[in-house]
């Protein structure tokens, strides 16, 4: 699953409206809009996708490999 900002940003107002509609406990709405803001952040950066392209060398006689990661991140 590639990043999504609008999907990100979904969630985002999903978590605020539903605070909106706190009305007993501004402390567990406040809790509760972390909680869902964090959970969304995490579940975008698991789901990014690191697409490689070059750079790294592996040596024919086994070892580490060496060089620079040239990649995208989606």
């Amino acid at each position: 699953m590639a990043l999504n900002a609008e999907r990100l940003k979904n969630k985002i107002v999903a978590a605020m409206d539903k605070c909106q509609r706190e009305e007993d406990n501004p402390n567990r709405s406040k809790e509760e809009f972390a909680q869902a803001l964090a959970s969304a952040i995490v579940e975008e950066i698991k789901g990014l996708q690191i697409i490689y392209t070059s750079g790294l060398i592996a040596p024919t006689s086994g070892g580490p490999v060496t060089g620079k990661i040239n990649a995208k991140i989606e």
